[in-house]
């Protein structure tokens, strides 16, 4: 274990003195003295040691601080970089453009640096319903455009319009974008924005685990985690490539836990279609039905004979090339799970 037990060498020290008193008067004085100087050592020893154990918690925080900014964590390295320098742009004037797929967390990038920095004011986002007379009412206040694109032109005009009066009243734009080049290249020029780019989670899989896992104990509170599900599931989890994101993940989680509330552990069986595959889900759903072997070869055999009989339209001499069994083969499986 890399934390030094400081308890011991108290145990250590006190042991040490009480056999000092002991052995004291039984000493030769020239020993005497060598006891004494080990005693020292015993004690500059223990606070040596305490001091590693600070310097340990120290190096934990400061790791732990740079895995989240606020409430988002990543063990992705250029999620931690991305992390640094919104902590570093929070309390600065210029415009911030976030970059990112939708579903990647970039409105609550955007909230969090709202929160964390000096301004006192509201976070607004910019909807159907927004006033920009009311906004300009606020003082230290965020000032959020979701979703910027060249399609939307309707939402450029009021942010360049916005960025004529933020800068007198100390409030800030926040703009998220698909890509930087969503944006009127003179828009883009007059914002002068920083950057801050989030990565898809595809291209992040260290947290796709850790973020489930959150989810999991949110939606049950707190009452089932990532244990509860097997290996093959993560694994297949791992595999998938989450178009949505993190929004998707959470509804994945969601979904598993409503629809099989009593259930103790999950498996392939209760993943979607769309990430495992519907025939490896049939699959595993056969397996996880049967009592006995041979009765799980039964069922799926039944399956695949059935399914290339569809697939075919019954003409058993392409089913049987199919399946790799003769044509009497075939007329015997047929007439066993009485297939008609």
């Amino acid at each position: 274990m890399l934390r030094t037990d400081s308890t011991s060498f108290s145990n250590l020290t006190y042991k040490m003195s009480m056999l000092y008193q002991k052995v004291h008067a039984r000493l030769d004085p020239s020993l005497d003295q060598e006891l004494k100087e080990f005693m020292m050592d015993c004690q500059k020893l223990k606070e040596y040691a305490d001091t590693c154990n600070q310097q340990i918690d120290l190096l934990r925080h400061n790791i732990q601080q740079k895995q989240q900014f606020g409430f988002l964590f990543s063990k992705n390295e250029h999620m931690l970089k991305t992390f640094g320098l919104a902590e570093k742009y929070k309390d600065l004037d210029s415009p911030i453009l976030i970059t990112g797929e939708k579903g990647c967390a970039k409105e609550a990038l955007a909230r969090l640096i709202h929160l964390n920095s000096f301004r006192k004011g509201p976070f607004v986002m910019t909807d159907e319903h927004f006033s920009m007379a009311s906004f300009f009412e606020q003082k230290e206040a965020t000032l959020y455009f979701p979703h910027v694109s060249l399609l939307s032109p309707a939402s450029q005009k009021l942010l360049e319009s916005c960025l004529h009066h933020a800068w007198q009243h100390h409030n800030r734009l926040i703009v998220s974008v698909l890509h930087p080049g969503h944006l009127e290249p003179s828009l883009h020029h007059k914002m002068n924005p920083l950057v801050l780019s989030v990565l898809p989670l595809r291209e992040r899989k260290e947290d796709i685990l850790h973020l489930m896992d959150i989810f999991i104990r949110e939606l049950s509170q707190n009452k089932k985690t990532l244990d509860h599900f097997s290996t093959a599931a993560l694994k297949k989890i791992l595999e998938y490539p989450w178009p949505g994101n993190i929004g998707e993940l959470k509804s994945v989680v969601k979904q598993i836990l409503r629809l099989n509330p009593n259930e103790k552990s999950y498996s392939l069986s209760h993943l979607p279609e769309n990430i495992v595959g519907s025939s490896l889900k049939n699959f595993a759903s056969i397996i996880e039905s049967s009592q006995t072997l041979p009765q799980a070869e039964a069922i799926l055999e039944e399956a695949l004979v059935r399914e290339s009989l569809v697939k075919h339209n019954w003409n058993k001499t392409q089913v049987s090339k199919d399946l790799g069994i003769s044509r009497s083969g075939l007329l015997q499986k047929v007439q066993k799970y009485h297939i008609k």
